[in-house]
């Protein structure tokens, strides 16, 4: 397949470029950050992007330094066809390289990034941006309860809000290229041919993760660490405080935390944090404040932000929707 015309831009009027690990062999990270770190985020919107009658959107980009870190009101899939560099996803940074797979649910900040600026344009990736609407044909699939499911529906309750795979067989190779081929060319009825394509990635997408998902074997210090964490989660508790209780130096244990949930120590209890708030929104009738105090926020304006952040939607919201989907709604 041949790319843009301009290497190193995205195809002129279409999407820029846009992981819970399930094999932690498949990711790498790096002691050594890239030559630009990601700008603030910015929200592209996808409204423009689909054609009329079509919830699936296809591209290919070549990587650059000028897109800034942004998250999309959509959910993305992304196919690294050739070279190396970064994925900076949320505080996390990924090594990448040809055949590896990321699923991205709305919200996800990210950017890829080469390995430096002589390189720019050496890094490849295909991407499948998809609305939920694509989805709607599967009512039971993928399972409840696999990861591909907790991804796209509930990546807030993962410590690592993404999907990661990587296509060592190239399984994946050929159906991202048709995609993009029968998307570009417009050949009649192409429209039936990218959603009978796009069906067959997410079943592809399940079948590879059962078969090969497995998480990474953590030691016993940063598992009694993490327990600790949970259970004080709510507290003001301390870097500090956990490196202490597990006996390891606080420079040490921030390494294994990154290591075992891709995230910092202050975005880990974020998380915990959050997730528990969505449970109380769901199982309870308390009020929001009530549901922010007892998970130990009381600045009520920093709470709101950090949720919508982290969940896409403000508390309220959350509710809401969650009353629909079950059937309680007006």
């Amino acid at each position: 397949m041949s790319g843009p015309t301009n290497r190193g831009e995205a195809e002129q009027g279409l999407y820029p470029s846009c992981g819970h690990v399930y094999n932690g062999d498949n990711v790498r990270s790096s002691g050594r950050l890239p030559f630009m770190i990601p700008a603030a985020t910015e929200v592209f919107k996808s409204d423009e992007r689909f054609r009329p009658g079509m919830h699936v959107f296809v591209n290919r980009a070549y990587e650059a330094f000028k897109l800034s870190k942004h998250t999309h009101d959509a959910i993305e899939i992304s196919y690294v066809t050739e070279g190396t560099g970064f994925q900076y996803m949320n505080d996390a940074t990924l090594q990448v390289k040809q055949g590896d797979i990321f699923l991205l649910p709305m919200g996800t900040a990210h950017v890829y990034r080469p390995p430096s600026p002589a390189k720019v344009g050496s890094l490849g990736v295909i991407n499948c941006v998809f609305r939920p609407e694509a989805l709607r044909q599967w009512p039971d699939f993928p399972p409840a309860g696999s990861a591909l499911h907790q991804v796209l529906y509930e990546p807030h309750t993962m410590e690592r809000p993404w999907f990661h795979l990587y296509d060592k067989d190239s399984a994946f190779a050929d159906l991202f290229y048709n995609l993009l081929s029968e998307y570009r060319q417009r050949q009649p009825g192409y429209e039936v041919v990218v959603h009978s394509l796009f069906s067959q990635l997410i079943a592809l997408l399940h079948r590879h993760s059962v078969m090969t998902g497995s998480y990474e074997r953590r030691s016993p210090k940063i598992e009694d660490a993490l327990q600790y964490i949970k259970h004080h989660c709510f507290e003001d508790i301390t870097l500090k405080q956990v490196a202490e209780h597990s006996f390891l130096s606080v420079s040490h244990l921030q390494r294994l935390l990154k290591q075992a949930t891709g995230s910092s120590f202050t975005s880990y209890v974020q998380h915990l944090r959050v997730k528990t708030c969505c449970e109380l929104l769901k199982t309870t009738s308390k009020t929001v404040q009530q549901i922010a105090n007892t998970v130990g926020y009381h600045d009520m304006k920093h709470f709101h932000e950090l949720f919508r952040h982290k969940t896409g939607m403000t508390p309220q919201e959350y509710r809401k929707n969650d009353k629909a989907l079950s059937g309680e709604g007006e």
